[in-house]
């Protein structure tokens, strides 16, 4: 029987060492997405093997939406659903499945969190597509996409075009746009190419840039709920949009404060839940009686 895959690319960029902090943030967010798999039987899939070590003509961003299905293939992985995402995201340990809600379609989540960078980025590589009438409402983030075996065609379109224009898209990236890499082509060629998206999953999904929509504050206010925003109505946390060099800091301080929820021992893993006994009570209600008479998160 075919299961969906977390495509989960994890490339360490030995030029970007200090840029990053190093890549230590990985491994918080690999466990949760390997806990998340096995609860919703999944296939988790780590990228950790470049196929080109030439990162400055084969940028890691880039690497891992071009061999997606050649990796697949070599591992003999039969597919149904392939879910891409980014590893600086930490997925909540009762995130919803969201391959039930993709209609099969392309699913991504649209990038809204800075604009103008947006704007600027479809500027800049606006002649490389023929000054294609680019439709911005429908300009999605590439750290998390959902795709199937349907896609296979436009992944490969995609690889040729790189090639095609590899040089063209490596002046770009460092020098004349200098804003992104593989996203705003993806999104071009996801245009020309007519393909059908689904974007209307909830951004709950692929939260970003937390610090600056103050996701990690709470609501003083609730004395007796003092849960940080991000955890009350997050399920993706993608630690971006801050001093890339804290990423490995910040993610390692909110995975202690949670690490338990992907115990398999902890007790509210160990005891069924209303999504799997409809006469007993949820797992929210039972997290917020042990949050007051017990542990806090």
């Amino acid at each position: 029987m075919k299961k969906n895959v977390i495509w989960w690319p994890a490339l360490k960029n030995p030029n970007h060492l200090d840029k990053y902090g190093g890549f230590d943030y990985y491994e918080y967010s690999r466990k949760s997405w390997e806990y998340w798999c096995k609860k919703n039987d999944c296939i988790f899939v780590s990228f950790t093997e470049p196929i080109h070590d030439d990162f400055t003509q084969y940028r890691p961003q880039w690497q891992k939406c071009l061999y997606v299905f050649d990796e697949l293939d070599r591992l003999g992985i039969d597919f149904d659903q392939i879910g891409l995402m980014d590893s600086t995201a930490i997925v909540k340990w009762d995130c919803p499945n969201f391959f039930k809600l993709t209609d099969r379609k392309f699913v991504g989540l649209r990038e809204d969190d800075n604009l103008r960078w947006v704007q600027e980025s479809i500027d800049g590589y606006k002649k490389v597509f023929d000054d294609y009438d680019f439709d911005h409402t429908k300009y999605i983030n590439s750290g998390f996409m959902v795709f199937n075996e349907s896609h296979r065609d436009f992944f490969k379109s995609l690889k040729d075009l790189y090639e095609e224009k590899k040089d063209t898209f490596i002046r770009l990236q460092d020098k004349d746009v200098r804003k992104g890499n593989d996203q705003t082509p993806i999104n071009y060629w996801l245009q020309i190419n007519n393909i059908e998206m689904k974007l209307d999953l909830p951004m709950a999904y692929n939260l970003r840039h937390m610090n600056r929509k103050e996701m990690f504050g709470v609501n003083w206010q609730l004395k007796e709920d003092n849960r940080p925003y991000f955890l009350k109505y997050g399920y993706i946390w993608r630690f971006t949009g801050m001093p890339k060099d804290q990423r490995s800091d910040i993610m390692s301080q909110v995975w202690n404060v949670i690490k338990d929820n992907y115990d398999e021992d902890f007790i509210l893993n160990r005891i069924e839940n209303k999504s799997e006994n409809k006469s007993t009570t949820s797992r929210r209600f039972k997290e917020d009686i042990l949050r007051i008479f017990g542990n806090d998160y």
